[in-house]
Parts: C-alpha cells; sequence; structure tokens
C-alpha cells in the first residue's frame, strides 16, 4: 500500500511538471522585444513615410507593448528587403513592407523568394496614381494628350523608372486602352523624373497624389487625371481616366507581410494592433494629407488578394514583353 501512494504521488508530480503547474516562470507573452519593420526602399520614399508614420503612431498610441523599429534595405527593386525578411521564416519580429514590387520584382526573376514565402499580416490603403504635366504644357486635358500620341506615335516622352515598375505599368495600360505608344524615358529615381518634367526633356510623368500636389500647389505642375475607379475625396476637381474615355484603373497598395510561418498568436497579436492603428488619429491624418483610398484587409483577404494580383501582374508583365509566357512565382 505505501509503494502504491508513492508511485502515485511520483505520478501525480510528473503530470503537474508537464502541465506546467505550479512552474516558476509564467508563459511567455509577444512581443517580449522590439519588432523591425524592413522597408524595401531608401529613406523618404513612400513606403519609408508609411513606415515611419505607422511606427510613430505604435509608439504614440501604445498600441503594443514594444515599439517597432523602421530598417531601410533598398536594391533590386525590393529584392534585398525580401530575401532578408524571408530569410527569418517564423520570426514574428519582423514585418516587411508590401507595395507593387512586392509582386513585381519576384515575377521577372530578379528575386528567388515570392508572396508565397511570408505572412500577410494587413492591406491599409490603396495609393492611386496620376498623369502629370509641366504647368506650361500644351496639354490640357488627357483627351490633348492621347490625341497628339495617336497622331505622332512614339513622340510623345513619359518619363519613369525601370521597366516593370509601377509608373511603366500604367504607361502601358495608357497606351493599351487608347491604343497609342509614347516614348517610355527611364531615369534612375523619382527626383530624377521629377527633374526631367520640370526641365522640360519629358513631356509626361506619372506619379501619386500625394507627392504630386505639391508640385501642383507649387503651380510647377498640372495633373490631367487619375486612375482610380471614382475622383479623390482630396481631390474632388480631378477627372478619372474613365471619365476622359480611358478605361484604365491602377493602383497601388500599401500593406505589410511577416516572415512565413509565424505563430500564429503572434499573427493574432499583430493583426489586432494593425487594425487598431487604422483607428487612430495618426492614421486619419496620414490618408488623408497623402490622398489615399482606405482598403483595408485582414492577413487572410490580403493573401487571397495578393494571389490574384500575382496574376493580374503576370498577365500584364507577359503583355509588356518583360516575361515569358507562364512564369507566375
Amino acid at each position: 500500500m505505501k509503494t502504491r501512494r508513492i508511485l502515485f504521488g511520483l505520478l501525480l508530480v510528473t503530470l503537474l511538471v508537464t502541465l506546467g503547474v505550479g512552474c516558476a516562470q509564467p508563459a511567455t507573452k509577444f512581443p517580449e522585444k522590439p519588432i523591425t519593420l524592413i522597408v524595401q526602399s531608401s529613406a523618404g520614399g513612400g513606403s519609408d513615410i508609411f513606415a515611419r508614420t505607422l511606427a510613430a503612431a505604435f509608439e504614440k498610441d501604445k498600441l503594443l507593448s514594444q515599439p517597432i523599429a523602421v530598417e531601410n534595405k533598398s536594391g533590386g527593386s525590393g529584392a534585398v528587403a525580401f530575401a532578408y525578411t524571408a530569410g527569418k521564416k517564423g520570426d514574428p519580429y519582423f514585418m516587411q513592407t508590401a507595395v507593387a514590387n512586392f509582386l513585381t520584382t519576384p515575377l521577372q526573376g530578379k528575386s528567388q523568394v515570392s508572396y508565397k514565402d511570408f505572412t500577410p499580416l494587413a492591406n491599409f490603403a490603396f495609393d492611386e496614381y496620376v498623369v502629370l504635366v509641366k504647368a506650361e504644357s500644351k496639354y490640357k486635358s488627357m483627351k490633348d494628350v492621347m490625341d497628339d500620341a495617336k497622331a505622332k506615335p512614339k513622340e510623345i516622352k513619359v518619363g519613369g523608372s525601370e521597366l516593370g515598375a509601377s509608373d511603366s505599368i500604367a504607361t502601358y495600360l495608357l497606351e493599351k486602352a487608347a491604343g497609342v505608344k509614347f516614348n517610355y524615358i527611364v531615369f534612375t529615381g523619382g527626383g530624377e523624373v521629377t527633374a526631367a518634367l520640370l526641365g522640360g526633356h519629358v513631356d509626361v510623368i506619372i506619379g501619386n497624389p500625394g507627392e504630386a500636389m505639391e508640385m501642383v500647389k507649387a503651380g510647377k505642375m498640372r495633373a490631367l487625371g487619375v486612375f482610380a475607379e471614382k475622383r479623390l475625396g482630396g481631390w474632388p476637381d480631378l477627372p478619372t481616366m474613365k471619365e476622359q474615355g480611358i478605361d484604365a484603373v491602377y493602383v497601388q497598395n500599401r500593406g505589410l507581410v511577416a516572415p512565413g510561418d509565424i505563430p500564429a498568436d503572434a499573427r493574432k497579436v499583430l493583426e489586432d494592433a494593425l487594425k487598431k492603428y487604422t483607428t487612430t488619429e495618426t492614421w486619419k491624418k496620414y490618408i488623408k494629407d497623402n490622398f489615399l483610398t482606405d482598403a483595408w484587409m485582414d492577413g487572410a483577404t490580403f493573401g487571397k488578394w495578393l494571389e490574384s494580383e500575382n496574376t493580374r501582374y503576370a498577365g500584364i508583365l507577359k503583355e509588356m514583353g518583360l516575361i515569358k509566357s507562364g512564369t507566375i512565382n
């Protein structure tokens, strides 16, 4: 009998230890250290401003128990950043900005990783594109541009970044919709593109509303139209392409992903905190000041959207001759 009692006691202790009852160390609670937010572009760009605005709001409103540290890893049209973050597989202490090149760079074979190597967390907004000309330009509407393009194929100079980038895709969509051809001239960065327009070296450029408005207000540029389904709330007098007879809609998303296979509980904590961020005054001011369209998607919805967009981009890049048929990551 005594032996049975001893054996029973030992079994009970073993069971309690296994279940964690009476353990001196409490269960860990995510996050226990700062989270690093990787930006695929250099400081000062749209993605960088988005990331730093978010990080500041998380600190101000205490949306997480730990701060978010922003780190820029530019290069390779985002490939450097994507490879770095994907290499943190299973680690929930890293996030990555995800915009158009999150899909287009892998599709063009410039990145060894694709959207499938990440955990979708959230999409926040859509950043539409506008067509811009110099303030003194003879073009007063998109009709003026298209009429001239039809009369003079490949003579209108459109300045932009590398082929396959967002502004080159937007240019192609205009060509496809109107049956015209532009002379697309590649520059190394947004600053050079703007300087080329202001210096009269190109006739047209395509940019985001937030960046364009400052130049328009300063009387240096004129906006002719926006690639959106409807007019922007903060820019009601700017007509859409569709209103001007051009069936072209194109937006850049602003989203976040994490490395693949992060723990489910950590993912939920991040998603919940990111959703709370969209209710803050900081976020509301950010989308208003930058003329963004609110487009919240939770992780699951964003994942499905990325899959769909990847297929759409593959089709566009094939038509542009930038990837071979059937190349879909």
